[in-house]
């Protein structure tokens, strides 16, 4: 699959897939005889991954040594679980986070009037 293509199917930028397999947060990716990036079903897979983890808040450095200790082979599973289990933890309190913020703006949004009101006054919005 072309790089274009997988971009588009991401949603990601080509420069973005380029850095990640520069950075070590996916596999190389094989070039076709005209030298082009040709991403197969395996750097899809880890790109879905990546991409997936990104969004979610998991740090570049994070995802560099989840891919290296996968590259090390199986030795390295007991690591990568707790590597993982820790994303899982600070994931867990960023909803938290979010969701603590979320219910402060609803709360605020339903009540506006009320929390505004006798504020400011005209003229001290004019100012």
């Amino acid at each position: 699959m072309k790089s274009s293509d997988v971009a588009k199917k991401f949603d990601v930028s080509i420069d973005a897939l380029r850095y990640w397999e520069k950075a070590g947060m996916i596999p190389k990716v094989p070039r076709n005889s005209r030298g082009y990036r040709d991403y197969t079903q395996n750097e899809i897979e880890w790109i879905d991954f990546v991409t997936c983890m990104r969004s979610s808040g998991v740090g570049i450095s994070t995802l560099v040594t989840y891919y290296q200790l996968f590259k090390d082979g199986a030795e390295t599973k007991q690591q990568r679980q707790q590597l993982l289990e820790g994303q899982l933890v600070d994931m867990a309190q960023r909803i938290k986070d979010m969701q603590k913020a979320y219910a402060r703006l609803e709360e605020k949004l339903t009540h506006y009037d009320d929390h505004v009101e006798g504020v400011f006054t005209k003229q001290e919005v004019k100012k």
